[in-house]
């Protein structure tokens, strides 16, 4: 059976002119080898166009037809739409998404990391305040810094991340 491996659903709602609309997309795998991209669109409340965007082709084939429509109606110039989360009116969500929920995959545990000192000798040395409020640097904290690298650990800047 066909899995879902990337979806997207969008609306335009415009009452000026009497617009709302829905677009989805789809990226499907195919399990055979082949990929497909699908879009739904129509009425809000309406039973939804099904039209495949391209069928039976490679992942980045798909992956770049599924972006380039996706781009196309995030930025329209007059009916741009937006993301939403409503899915109860996709008649291709329904037919595949349920299908997957209860499927289970392995997954690899969270990877930890543990930052320390490169050099643990070094201890911090204090600042002291100039007149308009910033920190004057003695010389040695300078040469700290330039031994451990490009991150200064005794004083993280946020320029340095």
């Amino acid at each position: 059976m066909p899995l879902i491996l990337k979806k997207c659903f969008l609306f335009h709602y415009d009452p000026s002119v009497n617009s709302d609309k829905v677009f989805n997309l789809f990226l499907i795998d195919n399990e055979n080898g082949n990929f497909s991209a699908i879009s739904e669109y129509g009425r809000s409340g309406a039973k939804l166009n099904v039209k495949p965007l391209i069928e039976n082709c490679s992942l980045s084939l798909a992956q770049s037809k599924y972006a380039a429509k996706l781009n196309d109606k995030i930025y329209h110039k007059r009916t741009p739409y937006t993301h939403t989360l409503n899915s109860s009116s996709s008649p291709t969500f329904q037919k595949l998404g349920t299908a997957n929920i209860n499927k289970t995959e392995p997954t690899e545990p969270a990877k930890i990391f543990d930052f320390k000192a490169v050099n643990s000798n070094i201890k911090p040395i204090p600042t002291t305040e100039n007149k308009s409020g910033g920190q004057n640097v003695s010389e040695e904290r300078a040469k700290q810094t330039k031994k451990i690298g490009v991150l200064n650990l005794n004083g993280l800047d946020a320029l340095e991340i």
